[in-house]
């Protein structure tokens, strides 16, 4: 079945996740080291954002009810929530497999921010 990119909410998540990254790049060059505290709060609460959206597509797309304690749960773990949720929805097997997919996806999300980081300090480097 040939879906488009619109049917696909998960994959949107994702990419809204690619550009925070890059973004998140952007704002550890851009301010100063003792705002640093106010990225990290930012970020832990988009991320946790970020993985209950995902997690309420997934739950959609598999059929499976996204219960009020696990929502609840995401929004205060973020990430270690996401792990929770793929091993309750997949069983051992296929959550060892999705878990794997999603650290894979995480480094490389990781390594845009990182990416982005070097990218903005050279060219703010290069202006200065």
């Amino acid at each position: 079945m040939d879906q488009t990119f619109r049917t696909q909410p998960k994959r949107i998540v994702l990419i809204v996740a690619g550009v925070f990254s890059v973004i998140l790049g952007l704002f550890v060059v851009v301010l100063q080291p003792g705002n640093h505290r106010i990225i990290r709060l930012i970020s832990l609460t988009c991320i946790s954002l970020l993985v209950l959206a995902w997690c309420h597509f997934d739950s959609l797309e598999r059929r499976q009810p996204l219960y009020p304690w696990l929502r609840g749960v995401i929004l205060f773990l973020g990430l270690f929530a996401l792990f929770i949720y793929l091993f309750k929805s997949r069983g051992l097997k296929q959550g060892l497999l999705s878990s794997g997919l999603a650290l894979l996806s995480l480094f490389g999300l990781f390594v845009i921010t990182l990416s982005s980081n070097f990218l903005f300090t050279v060219l703010l480097i290069g202006i200065e």
